[in-house]
């Protein structure tokens, strides 16, 4: 592609030789060659210096913040570089990336001859379903949709148009699913929740009572089924080896827009909300209601209940036991605000100083009490 190609594509601004062609782009600046497109993401100069350092890149897509850079400006200056410039590199390389990436495996349209589906089942005639592809009764499966090797969709299950649903995905009875579904291999959709009783009251329910006269018979656990069922709105993705169980009454639902990452478990009865972003090996606990564009970064946790409002940022390594107000970054174990944290961690940090301050003035009080009982 000429770099010309490439600026009308991401609606840059080109500065340099337009006629030059790029066979590819560069995986790491550093590592960058002539006919490659090197990715300069940082808007500053400090750091888009430590990313071409030795680096034989000749062209580069930078945003218009860095080349507002003074050093920027004097560094491109001294060498001669073909510049690609964009109002944001990343949004830029998602337009760019279908026209470079290698073409990925896919299945035929129509039905292999493999697959069993029931009798009953409305199959789109532009869907695509894969080989050992298991379809229970009354499955419906949009235009465009494509079910790839392995996967089994259980009875009543719905799935809308241009869906996604890659190899070893489960798809339980009665799952609801948009258009423009990705879920990618090994997920689990409607599955059962971990919901559990016992006839008398549990030793768990006594202490969280108070009341410590526990019961040292067993404790038999009586299963809750789940009754509900999950909704999935459209242009979700969820990642791979990741589960979203059905709920025990009504609907787990998560909600347009939102992305999933692998590993991670959204339990029965859960409401997430739009374009929410939820990070690797997340666990969301049963009932908890996720609001609008909110961010969970990995290995957090979301406790049974809670709520989270609108525009919540939770840190990674974060577990939220109580209700979230909207708009507040918040990190820790438990977590609270970010500003609240990072003042308890930098206190933290200074107690060894103050240890060191009180060993010296107890050497000094002791020194002192010794002149003054000789």
């Amino acid at each position: 592609m000429k770099l010309k190609e490439l600026a009308q594509i991401t609606e840059a601004r080109l500065q340099g030789s337009e006629d030059l062609e790029i066979s590819s782009i560069a995986a790491e600046p550093s590592s960058a060659t002539e006919d490659q497109l090197a990715l300069i993401f940082p808007p500053r100069f400090a750091k888009a210096n430590k990313l071409l350092k030795d680096s034989k890149a000749t062209n580069l897509l930078v945003s218009e913040e860095l080349m507002l850079d003074e050093e920027f400006q004097a560094f491109t200056a001294e060498n001669k570089f073909n510049l690609v410039i964009v109002k944001r590199p990343k949004l830029a390389l998602q337009q760019l990336i279908t026209h470079f990436e290698k073409p990925r495996a896919q299945v035929p349209v129509g039905i292999h001859p493999s697959a069993v589906i029931d009798q009953t089942a409305k199959i789109d005639p532009n869907a695509r379903i894969g080989a050992l592809v298991f379809i229970g009764a009354n499955v419906t499966i949009g235009a465009g949709s494509e079910i790839q090797a392995r996967a089994t969709i259980m009875d009543n299950s719905q799935i809308g148009k241009d869906c996604l649903i890659k190899s070893g995905v489960v798809i339980e009875d009665y799952t609801e699913i948009g258009d423009r579904v990705i879920i990618h291999p090994n997920t689990v959709i409607g599955s059962d929740g971990y919901s559990y009783t016992t006839a008398e009251p549990s030793n768990l329910e006594k202490m969280q009572r108070k009341d410590f006269n526990f019961n040292m018979d067993r404790q038999i656990q009586h299963k809750l089924n789940s009754a509900g069922n999950v909704i999935i709105q459209n242009d979700v993705e969820i990642g791979a080896n990741t589960s979203v169980d059905r709920g025990s009454i009504g609907a787990t639902i998560i909600g347009e827009g939102t992305k999933i990452d692998n590993n991670c478990q959204i339990a029965h009865n859960v409401k997430i909300g739009k374009d929410v972003l939820i990070i690797a090996q997340t666990g969301i606990a049963g009932s908890a209601r996720i609001g609008d564009r909110v961010t969970i970064a990995g290995h957090s946790g979301i406790g049974d209940g809670v709520e989270v409002g609108n525009d919540v940022i939770i840190g990674a390594f974060s577990a939220v036991n109580s209700n979230l107000d909207p708009f507040v970054p918040v990190l820790g174990i438990p977590a609270i605000p970010y500003g609240e944290f990072m003042r308890r961690q930098k206190a933290l940090a200074r107690i060894c100083k103050h240890q060191d301050e009180l060993r010296r003035l107890k050497i000094k009080v002791e020194e002192l009490n010794k002149v003054q009982t000789s």
